[in-house]
């Protein structure tokens, strides 16, 4: 009787602390926690490019899109049973499928694959066009017409995607990072693809149900992909490949998901856009200081010329709002 009254006091105690904490929780400003979410987003994803530099020294590229993708569909799956998202209808499952395959497993096959021939930074740079391909799709594809500032921008990035792939913005081709730069540039294409899928889903499910999704599916096919040859078991017992699995698995893939939803519900997409943009910044300086990578003058500017014109593509339209797409951009 004693040892049940004991219990039933702890069980209050912990109840009541959990109620005190909760009301600490919903008393402070929401604004005051999502900048800092956002900001630790940028730099999480920043990063990935020169996590994922190391860990191609000692694994392929299809083999760190599978191992990174098990920690993160893992957490994922755990945000999905603790949250109980709408799961998805068997009519919409194929689309699903359809997008993992863009979004998952092309993006990553090929930026993987990318940057093994060039820098972090030049890839991170590349991978930032995203939205600007996005709207010429949108042109070619759909008949879509941006306003006159969007197409500014939009010739702005390809003309620094041009200094970025050339040797010192002197015109003179790289033909040493030309195949990684290419690789990087078909990764952001299929991610527009992915966004393109995505579209019509995004008004019946939330962004976690999709990413969780997708990403299951990503990681089978990674697995298919790499039976023929499992990754080394000596390898993976190497503190540094494991910390840059489990960063771009649970941080970049999971985590930093989480906090993008988050700030993008409290701060509104004009504002996260505005902080998504600061991701290639962090690229550059990540593969400089991690990495001692070097970019030229030419790359340099091309690197501005590209930031200055996604960010006239990527500002909604005054009196329009632009939709909170989870599937808008992409990095890490």
């Amino acid at each position: 009787m004693l040892a049940k009254l004991q219990r039933d006091i702890l069980l209050t105690r912990r109840q009541n602390e959990i109620i005190r904490i909760e009301a600490a929780m919903r008393s402070v400003n929401p604004y005051l926690l999502a900048i800092p979410a956002i900001l630790a987003t940028t730099i999480l994803w920043g990063l990935s490019f020169s996590s994922t530099k190391v860990l191609l020294e000692t694994l392929p590229p299809g083999q760190i899109a599978f191992l990174r993708l098990v920690p993160a569909v893992l957490a994922l799956a755990a945000a999905f049973v603790i949250s109980r998202p709408k799961p998805v209808s068997s009519r919409d499952l194929p689309r699903v499928a359809l997008g993992g395959a863009f979004g998952t497993f092309l993006y990553f096959l090929f930026e993987n694959n990318g940057l093994r021939f060039t820098s972090a930074g030049t890839g991170s740079l590349i991978i930032s066009t995203i939205p600007v391909l996005n709207v010429m799709a949108g042109v070619i594809l759909f008949g879509e017409r941006p306003t006159p500032r969007r197409w500014f921008g939009v010739l702005l990035s390809v003309s620094g995607v041009y200094l970025l792939i050339s040797k010192g913005g002197s015109g003179e081709l790289s033909l040493a990072n030309m195949q990684g730069n290419i690789l990087i540039l078909l990764a952001a294409c299929s991610w527009v693809a992915y966004t393109r899928i995505c579209e019509p889903l995004l008004s019946r499910y939330n962004g976690l149900s999709l990413t969780f999704y997708q990403s299951l599916v990503g990681l089978v096919l990674f697995g298919l992909l790499n039976l023929p040859a499992p990754p080394d078991a000596m390898v993976l017992s190497q503190g540094m490949v494991l910390f840059n699995l489990a960063y771009l698995g649970i941080f970049c893939s999971a985590l930093a998901y989480l906090f993008y939803l988050f700030s993008l519900k409290i701060l509104g997409t004009a504002t996260v856009t505005s902080f998504i943009n600061l991701i290639p910044v962090f690229g550059v300086l990540g593969g400089a200081v991690l990495l001692n990578e070097v970019l030229t003058a030419g790359q340099l500017l091309g690197g501005a010329v590209v930031l200055s014109g996604v960010s006239l593509v990527t500002v909604p339209d005054s009196g329009k709002r632009k939709p909170a797409a989870s599937c808008a951009g992409k990095s890490g």
